[in-house]
């Protein structure tokens, strides 16, 4: 186990390390930010004073050296068109996105759980049926579109809640806050609760289908006491990463989501920064984006190989097995 989260540590850090340095490249070629911060009719001169401030004006290689030394000591840089740290302007949009995503995330497992099993369990009805067509339908509405229909239902026409927008107080209200958040977060819960109960409908199939269930029911066990005894463990393995993954996506809907409401989060942060070719900016929040995704992958594949013996029993025969054929071959 020591090895594999050695060997897993590294090939984080080397996707880390390629993700930076790409995203430093690719942005580089997209085109100069002096232009997009320029006034119209400017000189000649006001152009190249503006590059020497911005520091652009010297070798990329010079650049990347900085950006990478940068990186090294956690400092994401400053803005070009604010002056601000980025980390700073990260941590404060974060006020808003990550309540919005946790919020959103829990609430998409606490639909996606009861009717995935259901859906599986009683598959052969017609209300499981009905579960199973509903998370279709579901996990096939683009988020937008589901957000501009609850905001024309509950906002427009009703009047129940807030169309969009944030208090300027921040969380010095938290019931105003969380009002401001529902609709985002109802948006986003429907959407990735329904791609995930798929999933746990497939996950429940598989284990409902599984010799040592029935062995178990053969035993006297009662349907409940052998899923939760039997099942919920090796049920729960592929839906960790699932679940990994479907946190990531709850993050990434959540940036796009922030648009539709128009929410001070990192979405807004983001979009502001492309429009602005603000470099520092773009690359804090995509690095910071991607530290995020790859940190939950790797800690969903150290999740399945603590909860599973199976997979470490694995890992150390195909090790011995290895070690026996070097065996044979010398």
């Amino acid at each position: 186990m020591a090895a594999y989260l050695l060997r897993r540590t590294g090939l984080l850090l080397l996707s880390l390390a390629l993700a930076a340095a790409l995203l430093f490249l690719v942005l580089r070629v997209l085109g100069n930010p002096v232009y997009a911060l320029i006034s119209v009719g400017a000189t000649e001169e006001d152009i190249a004073a503006a590059a020497a401030r911005l520091g652009v004006d010297r070798p990329i290689g010079e650049q990347f050296v900085e950006y990478i030394q940068q990186l090294v000591t956690l400092d994401l840089g400053t803005s070009f068109t604010n002056q601000l740290s980025v980390g700073d302007e990260i941590a404060r949009r974060l006020n808003v996105t990550l309540p919005l995503t946790l919020i959103s995330f829990a609430l998409s497992v606490l639909i996606a759980i009861p009717v995935g099993f259901i859906a599986a369990w009683r598959s052969r009805t017609w209300y499981g049926t009905a579960f199973s067509a509903a998370t279709q339908l579901g996990g096939a509405i683009p988020v937008f579109w589901v957000g501009i229909l609850l905001i024309t239902v509950f906002a427009l026409q009703n009047r129940f809640l807030p169309a969009g927008g944030f208090p300027r107080s921040d969380w010095a209200d938290p019931a105003d806050a969380l009002r401001s958040l529902t609709l985002p977060v109802l948006t986003i819960a429907i959407v990735a609760g329904s791609d995930l109960a798929r999933y746990v409908r497939s996950a429940t199939l598989d284990v409902l289908g599984q010799v040592y269930l029935r062995t178990a029911r053969a035993t006297g066990q009662s349907f409940g006491g052998a899923i939760w005894r039997h099942g919920v463990r090796n049920g729960i393995v592929p839906v960790i990463s699932i679940l990994a993954i479907q946190l990531s996506t709850t993050f990434v809907g959540a940036v796009i989501v922030e648009n539709v409401f128009g929410l001070p989060g990192l979405g807004d942060m983001l979009l502001t920064a492309i429009r602005e070719r603000d470099f520092p900016s773009v690359q804090g929040v995509v690095l910071f984006s991607t530290v995020l995704v790859l940190g939950l992958g790797f800690a969903a594949d150290v999740t399945q190989r603590i909860i599973d013996p199976r997979l470490r029993t694995t890992l150390s025969g195909n090790r011995r097995a290895g070690s026996r054929r070097a065996a044979v071959s010398a």
